[in-house]
């Protein structure tokens, strides 16, 4: 597959290869024992935006720091004992990576750099233990040197900053969630509804993904953190409100109540319109006292009053993402006090995080790095310790996929081919230069065309691994010896590690994408079923943050599984919805009359049973038992004030429609 050759990716090569080049230089200046660290090291933290540079320096620098720390520690007091060096070594590794995959965010490369890094300092370093500590600070210098260089290239000559992409993402969601709206609210057919809406959830997990680099970003949009983190909210909060609002409408079928109707159609002329706060605040108590006034206890004007709370909700939640989104614009535009509140609020909501699976990683990561010192030591293999360096590599690079054994193929394969790129260049090329401007002028065409497919997702994987295997393999110094037997002999110990990293992962850690789509959603109904029997509702927004999140992971993974038979059924944007439900009824339960909250607790303890027997594989289809105590309780629910029922008659009437959307109307009253 052939690169875009627009402007950014023929910058970015050149700025990738211009700091390489700097750092090589610069090692060489210096008289670093291995420069072609730096050099390697520039190339692995280029990225296109520079704020993610920056970030990713600081994170890598200190992940080095302390994985030098750790090599430090461990080498000298265990050198001695072999097999309880490589235990150590391995379970930093495994216990660095665990904790690495729990933060999903760029700060897991601290640890994650902190594991592997102790491995690449410590295990070359037994045969000269006393000057481990030489050795690590020389790492640390060679790595930092190219953080550094790849840092100020990128950050300098012509940067891309994040906040630009940022907000024009932003902007483009916010768009489709106004063309989303509008369909709703016009009454678009069936299809139109249900186009794919589902990519807004990956959508929101890469802006959350992109928001964490922007404070070191090089322009001035780093000061707005806190909006963009606002308006991130308001993405995570509507993707279910627009999904409600989608089932509402099309259970009604048709709006008949001439009011409601004029309501509607106001709502989406404010829409296209643009969304104007002040507009939508008035909205917001129209939509809220006409809900009142619609208050009955059949089950139109039940749907109608759900409807209309919802909808005041969407209202809310557009009207002040588009406000945010004209702050990102223009920073002196006005905001509301609670608005201007929100954007001072700190950190970013959570992420999914699956602990078992990240112990499983970093279990795997530790038992192949422990079969390649078996390979290494029993053997008495002397230039062995490039097995166990390797093999933590590799599990470390790759961990957080679903089945990471294909990749770690990949990237041998793809390492194995630059082998005799890097020979032609050792053996007939660099003998015959001399001087650092020729170096450069040789070793330009092959980094600046590889360059070229670092910024492709697609390719990305295949191009750093050809080019880490070629530096690595030259391993430039500051004196050239071309040894053939050692350069074989050096590069068969990756391979080695390569092969016990593939060994371990297929056996212990990889899983198709059933397992893992399985594995989220078991994980989605266990915490459904633990806020049903719950009797507090959690902060709406960061439960939404990581339903959608998890949405957002789920949604591929299905769509990839196709109509299997254990997925027929499966609709993870319901049980986003039902969520959501559940926190608008445990929300408004505190303030509901003694009478009502029996049948509420009966029928949230039977949305429990039913979540909890999802996630242990039982029956998916909930019974008539809980449809009886929904129904209960919204027979109790509807004739309480509606002031303190509105937001639990709104959410019992979604878990309704979600659970049961085939279920014959509700009947406000029992015959006797």
């Amino acid at each position: 597959m052939l690169p875009k050759f627009d402007r950014h990716t023929l910058l970015f090569s050149a700025n990738s290869f211009a700091a390489a080049m700097l750092a090589l230089y610069i090692g060489f200046a210096l008289g670093l024992p291995r420069p072609y660290w730096a050099m390697t090291t520039a190339y692995i933290v280029s990225q296109p935006l520079a704020g993610a540079v920056r970030s990713k320096a600081v994170y890598r620098v200190l992940g080095t720091i302390l994985g030098a720390m750790a090599a430090v520690a461990l080498v000298p007091n265990l050198v001695n004992a072999p097999w309880l060096l490589s235990l150590a070594l391995a379970l930093w590794v495994g216990g660095c990576l665990t904790i690495s995959l729990l933060d999903r965010t760029p700060r897991s490369y601290v640890l994650m750099l902190a594991g592997y890094t102790a491995a690449i300092i410590g295990f070359p370093s037994v045969s000269q233990p006393g000057a481990i500590f030489d050795v690590a600070v020389s790492r640390v210098i060679e790595i930092g040197l190219g953080i550094l260089c790849a840092t100020l290239t990128h950050s300098l000559v012509f940067p891309r900053p994040v906040g630009t992409v940022l907000r024009l993402r932003l902007k483009t969601w916010l768009g489709e969630a106004d063309r989303w709206a509008l369909d709703v609210l016009r009454g678009e057919d069936a299809q139109a509804i249900a186009r794919d809406r589902r990519h807004l959830a990956a959508a929101a997990s890469e802006i959350q993904m992109l928001a964490v680099h922007l404070p070191f970003d090089t322009s001035r949009l780093r000061e707005t953190t806190g909006v963009v983190r606002a308006l991130h909210e308001r993405m995570l909060l509507l993707i279910p409100l627009l999904s409600g609002l989608a089932d509402r409408m099309q259970a009604l079928r048709e709006v008949r109540d001439d009011r409601v109707r004029a309501t509607l159609n106001t709502v989406v002329a404010w829409v296209e319109a643009g969304s104007p706060r002040d507009e939508g605040l008035d909205l917001i108590e129209r939509l809220q006292d006409l809900a009142a006034r619609r208050r009955g206890a059949g089950w139109d004007s039940l749907l109608i009053e759900s409807l209309l709370v919802r909808l005041s909700e969407a209202v809310r939640a557009l009207a002040e993402g588009h406000a945010l989104l004209v702050r990102l614009y223009d920073p002196d535009a006005p905001l509301s006090p609670g608005l201007e509140a929100t954007t001072r609020a700190k950190g970013l909501r959570p992420m999914h995080a699956d602990l078992p699976l990240a112990l499983l990683s970093g279990g795997a990561a530790a038992i192949a790095i422990l079969l390649s010192c078996a390979a290494w030591i029993l053997a008495g293999w002397g230039d062995g310790a490039a097995a166990p360096v390797m093999a933590a590599v590799f599990c470390c690079f790759f961990a957080a996929m679903d089945d990471p054994v294909p990749a770690i193929k990949n990237f041998g394969l793809f390492s194995l081919v630059s082998l005799p790129l890097a020979a032609v260049y050792m053996f007939a090329i660099l003998p015959a230069i001399d001087g650092f401007p020729m170096l450069l002028l040789a070793m330009a065409p092959p980094l600046l065309l590889l360059g070229l497919y670092i910024p492709n997702p697609a390719t990305m994987g295949a191009a750093l691994a050809v080019l880490m295997g070629f530096c690595n393999a030259l391993a430039l110094q500051e004196t050239f010896s071309a040894d053939f037997a050692g350069f074989l002999n050096g590069n068969l110990g990756q391979f080695v590690g390569l092969l016990f990293a593939i060994m371990v992962t297929a056996g212990l850690r990889s899983m198709g994408v059933d397992a893992s789509a399985r594995r989220l959603l078991v994980r989605t109904w266990r915490g459904l079923a633990r806020l049903a029997r719950a009797r507090q509702a959690p902060e709406p927004a960061a439960f939404a943050a990581i339903l959608v999140d998890r949405l957002g992971m789920l949604t591929p993974k299905l769509a990839q599984a196709g109509e299997r038979h254990d997925f027929v059924g499966v609709d993870a944007l319901r049980d986003l919805r039902v969520g959501m439900n559940l926190v608008a009824v445990q929300t408004a339960r505190p303030d509901l009359p003694p009478e009502g909250k029996d049948q509420l607790d009966a029928a949230l303890d039977g949305v429990g049973d039913h979540f909890a027997a999802l996630a242990a594989g039982q029956s998916r289809k909930p019974g008539e038992d809980l449809l009886a105590r929904v129904d209960a309780a919204l027979r109790s629910l509807s004739i309480a004030p509606a002031a303190s029922a509105a937001q639990g008659v709104s959410g019992l009437v979604g878990l309704r429609r979600n659970l049961f959307p085939e279920a014959p109307a509700f009947v406000p009253e029992i015959a006797r």
